[in-house]
Formats: structure tokens, sequence, C-alpha cells
């Protein structure tokens, strides 16, 4: 059949169309469409937060699969770093019996640890103020790119550990500005120096989860320093994953985590994880193991709820077309059949009876051409 054939057929289907027909068409197409739509919002969905790229930005180029977890633990059950540079030799450890090694000047893995207290800030210009300080380790701000204002993060390596980074809010409660790399705020009566001033995601699930009247960043040991009861309570990893669950075996063994948490975040969107979130969609919000999430894990979640819905929805919709397609395959094949079922035997017959009427001709031609008198002989 020829495209223009086709085409007809359908243009004259659809004017043979009845009130059924219609509504029918126009039920499909607008699920389809709405289908689509979902499918759409949950690829949006689940490339809104940066904090969950960092496998995907450390891989580069390479063939090596990499994985990236956090750990959160219960508040009565934080780690120390020597805790945390216990787990790396482990880590290293492991990796080097599975044969696993870095490339020329590279490195095999990231990791980043975090603790949060509260404390008193203040400045010349302003009056003291508390605060929720994060103490942090590691490559943090690879794991939490922020965009600064201005000035630099803190790296862990800095000679000087007394620099502190301020976030926009608390920059302009104690300067009234947002430029203010060198200068001097006090924490708990102890001089820090500004490393820089960072904002906060603009993303819609960092502004619902992220509800603080400012904050700002300094390195553990300095935090642990002004408050000796500062604890560890978070850690993430960048690391190879050669199979599905490799690296999440090797930190659950290694990193003993009590109640706590471990999730790989390079797989919140995965097919299979969606799933389980609607699974315990439900119970997800009950906390009951002492875990208190930091903003960004918790917006985190609000984009897996999110995505979770539009996965169920982009199925649901899809579901009735779907069977409207199957039951008018399966009706087109029985069709199919039953003309099929009538019509082959016919022409077998037919075929048969052809070839047979044909043979019978050549058999009558056959003996027409003996029953001849040889016209070139005269008899004697």
């Amino acid at each position: 059949m020829t495209r223009p054939n086709l085409f007809k057929r359908i243009i004259t289907a659809i004017k043979g169309f009845g009130f059924k027909q219609w509504f029918l068409l126009i039920l499909n197409v607008v699920l389809v469409l709405g289908s689509i739509t979902c499918a759409l919002g949950l690829r949006r969905v689940s490339g809104t937060l940066d904090t969950l790229t960092a496998a995907r930005r450390f891989q580069g180029a390479g063939e090596t699969r990499y994985a990236q977890l956090a750990c959160y633990l219960p508040v009565d059950d934080g780690k120390t770093e020597d805790d945390i540079r216990s787990f790396r030799q482990s880590l290293e450890s492991k990796m080097t019996e599975q044969s696993l090694e870095a490339a020329e000047g590279g490195r095999l893995y990231l990791d980043a640890y975090y603790g949060v207290t509260n404390l008193t800030v203040s400045s010349e210009n302003s009056g003291s103020t508390s605060v929720k300080a994060v103490g942090v380790g590691g490559e943090f701000f690879y794991f939490h790119p922020l965009n600064l204002r201005s000035g630099s993060y803190i790296k862990e390596g800095d000679l000087m550990d007394d620099l502190v980074l301020l976030d926009e809010e608390l920059a302009w409660k104690l300067f009234g500005g947002t430029n203010l790399t060198g200068l001097t705020v006090t924490i708990n009566d102890v001089p820090f120096v500004v490393s820089g001033v960072v904002s906060r995601e603009t993303d819609f699930a960092t502004e619902k989860a992220y509800t603080g009247d400012g904050g700002l960043y300094m390195s553990f040991s300095a935090m642990s320093r002004l408050n000796e009861n500062a604890d560890i309570t978070a850690y993430e990893v960048v690391m190879p994953n050669p199979i599905t669950g490799y690296a999440r075996g090797i930190l659950s063994d290694a990193f003993p985590i009590g109640t706590g948490d471990i999730v790989e975040n390079s797989s919140r969107y995965s097919l299979l994880h969606l799933w389980d979130v609607i699974k315990d969609f439900g119970q997800r919000s009950m906390r009951l193991n002492g875990v208190i999430y930091p903003y960004w894990e918790n917006a985190v979640r609000l984009t897996e709820d999110y995505a979770a819905l539009l996965l169920l929805l982009t199925v649901l919709l899809a579901l009735y077309p779907l069977l409207t397609a199957l039951v008018l395959i399966i009706r087109d094949i029985r069709r199919a059949y039953r003309f099929a079922k009538v019509k082959i035997p016919e022409k077998v017959d037919e075929a048969v009876e052809k070839h047979r009427e044909e043979r019978l001709e050549k058999t009558f031609e056959k003996k027409e051409e003996e029953g001849k008198p040889d016209g070139g002989s005269e008899p004697s």
C-alpha cells in the first residue's frame, strides 16, 4: 500500500467518525500529551540540584564509573576528624586491593564532611547575632558549589585556620554589603577573617528547605575549637563504582553509621529508586532514627517526591492510550487472521486449480501434436 493511498484511507476513516470515535480520539490525544508533559517535568525536576552532580563532574570523560554517596548520622552519634582519617585509610586500602588506581596526577576519590552548631557572631558595624554555622572539611564546596558573590571558598589545605565564608544574608546584616574579603568578624569572642560571601541556591526546592536567617561556613577544626561538643554529622564521598552497589557496600562496611542513613545521590532519580519512594511515600515523613537532615538533603527529598509523583502520573496517563493501542492492534490481528483464514485457502485453491488447468492444457496440446500427420512426408 502506497503512502498516498494510506493517507486517503486515514482521511476517509476520520471523516466517518461518530461522536464516540471523536471522543475516544480526543481523550487519547489529551492523555498522551499529559503523559509527555509529566515526563518532561520529571526530567526538569531531576536536573534541579547541583549538589547531586559531583560524580558526573568528577568522572568527566573517563570510562570509570563513579558514585556519589552521603552518610547522615544521628545527632548523638557523630564522628570525629580522626574517624574520617581512619576511614580514608580503609577506603584507599580496599581500592588498592581491587586494583583501582588513580590516573597520573589525579585522584581516585573525593570526600567532604561537616557538622552544624550555633555560634554568636558580630562585627564592628553591628551587634552580635546567633547564627547556624557549618563546620566543613574535605572538598565540601565541590559537592556544594554555592555561587561566590566575592572572595574565595575555604579549602582544607589553608595554612591559616581562621577563615570564614558568610552567606549573603548574614553579610548584609553584619556589614551592609557583599565585598567583604579580608574584613574581620568576631565569633564567640574569637576574631576570624572573611574569606568570601556566597549566595544560597535559588531553586524552588532549596528555597522551601532553607528556612534560616543567615549563616556561615568555617573549617570543622576551627568550629570544634569554639565548641568542644561539635560532631561531624554528615559525610559525602565520590568514589569508583565499577559494578552496581560496590561503592555503597564499601561505605556500609567501613563507615559505621548506627541508626543513620546512607543514600546514593548519583541514583536519586533512577526508576528503581523512584519506585521505592512511591512505595514508602507515607513512611518517608517519619524520622525515628535521630537524624536531622541538612537543608540540601531536605531539598533533594522534596524533589524526589515531585519526581516520584510525576513518574506515577506519566505511567497512569499513558496507560489508557497504550491499552487502546493494544486493543486496536489485537483487533487488527484478529481481522487479519479471519481474512487470512478465508482468503488464503481460496487463493490456494485458485492456484491449485490454475496449475491443474495449465497442466491439462499442456497435456492436450501435446496429444494434438502427436496425432497430427508429418506434413513433410508422402505416403508410398
